[in-house]
């Protein structure tokens, strides 16, 4: 096999994981970290709700 066939060959995966990366970067953890920022907050809500009360 050539060396240019290899290189195109290779070429692909590269391209997959630095659009991998980019999705998780700017979409995946933003919006776990979202998620996580909203279940903190429903806990503490739910939590004063039933068990503490308002802060004073």
């Amino acid at each position: 096999m050539s060396l240019e066939k290899q290189l195109k060959r290779e070429e692909g995966p590269v391209k997959h994981q630095w659009l991998s990366a980019l999705v998780m970067a700017f979409i995946a953890l933003p919006f776990i970290a979202l998620l996580f920022v909203a279940a903190y907050g429903f806990i503490v809500w739910f939590g004063q709700m039933l068990f503490w009360g308002p802060p004073t």
